[in-house]
């Protein structure tokens, strides 16, 4: 029996991975139902942060050096922070009790005024599956292989994650989707 994605789990790359844009990387699952799903990756940091974006936009850019992580290949004109519950405005999504996603030039300015949640990352872009494609995948249907069908963990915890250096961040995913699959398997 292997685990299955919900709101808030991991996927995880496989060590043989076929698609080089997502060789080790860990995406956080922010929506999954039976007609799309989407995901951020949260471990993939790029040599831009957040103040160099706002700048772009015409955003006061003040205290926005947090680091800007590449949230995947779909949407790439878009910015999304992954953020814990503790902190939302109006245009916040409910991921699960863990987690949140908000993508809103409000987020800009109340970052910048240093109003952050406690755990966040800021993504570009984002990963996005349409009707079944995702399932296709974690089975290792065809055109899709089991070779790199993704792993899977559920109830990690923001602590667990951002707790980790983003480069560490997939062997870490790796182990805890091990450790799960071992579990559900035994049970």
């Amino acid at each position: 029996m292997s685990v299955k994605p919900i709101n808030g789990s991991l996927l995880v790359a496989p060590p043989g991975m076929v698609d080089s844009r997502f060789s080790r990387t860990s995406l956080l699952v922010t929506h999954h139902n039976q007609t799309s799903s989407w995901a951020l990756c949260i471990n993939r940091m790029t040599p831009h942060n957040l103040e160099s974006l706002a700048k772009e936009i015409n955003i006061n850019s003040n205290n926005l050096r947090f680091p800007l992580f590449w949230g995947g290949p779909v949407q790439k004109g878009s910015v999304w922070m992954l953020h814990t519950p503790e902190w939302e405005n109006e245009h916040t999504m409910y991921v699960n009790d863990q987690w949140r996603v908000t993508s809103n030039e409000s987020m800009f300015h109340c970052l910048s005024d240093g109003d952050a949640p406690q755990w966040f990352r800021i993504c570009y872009g984002l990963c996005q599956w349409g009707p079944g494609q995702l399932d296709m995948e974690l089975n290792g249907q065809p055109p899709f292989s089991k070779n790199s069908a993704w792993l899977v963990a559920n109830n990690t915890t923001p602590e667990q994650l951002f707790n980790q250096d983003p480069n560490e961040l997939w062997e870490y995913s790796v182990k805890a989707a091990g450790r799960q699959s071992v579990d559900a398997w035994l049970a």
